[in-house]
């Protein structure tokens, strides 16, 4: 039962991604919740379900992202994992702990996307600018991101098989 509650609260984060949080904009960026959603799948699931959700997320961010040709379905998987690994080593009870590890891994995220796509030569933006997009996105991922959290950890603790 918790497996389905968290694909639709991914089909519930993917259309607030793509539908009001278009019109919140801070300095051109938007929160990145399908990133926020497997971050918190990787500490409430075991691994062969994060990454399952993981590739689901990335497929659904795929195709209805902007030239991301297949991009985040390699990515979510490795932000899952990494995350999981970290959470065996470090003690993610504390929410400053959480809120820094979705802080560094949605930079992380973002300047892997923002570099592939300078190198393949679809990104042409002066170098403030990019890293103003990447901080302002990775800040307002991670504030969103609490709120997230906030409303799905009662969900997912609720329906614990």
């Amino acid at each position: 039962m918790k497996k389905c509650v968290f694909s639709l609260i991914i089909f519930a984060v993917l259309l607030l991604q793509l539908t009001i949080l278009d019109y919140f904009k801070i300095f051109g960026a938007k929160p990145d919740l399908l990133l926020a959603s497997i971050i918190i799948a990787s500490l409430f699931f075991e691994s062969k379900w994060v990454i399952v959700f993981a590739v689901f997320a990335g497929i659904l961010k795929d195709i209805f992202g902007i030239n991301t040709l297949g991009i985040n379905v390699v990515l979510f998987p490795l932000w899952g994992f990494i995350v999981i690994e970290l959470s065996k080593r470090l003690s993610i009870e504390n929410n400053f702990i959480y809120l820094g590890f979705i802080f560094v891994i949605s930079i992380l995220n973002s300047m892997m996307l923002r570099l592939i796509f300078m190198f393949m030569g679809r990104l042409v933006v002066p170098w403030f600018v990019f890293m103003r997009i990447i901080f302002f996105e990775s800040l307002y991922t991670t504030l969103i991101s609490s709120l997230l959290f906030k409303i799905t950890k009662p969900m997912l603790l609720k329906y614990n098989t």
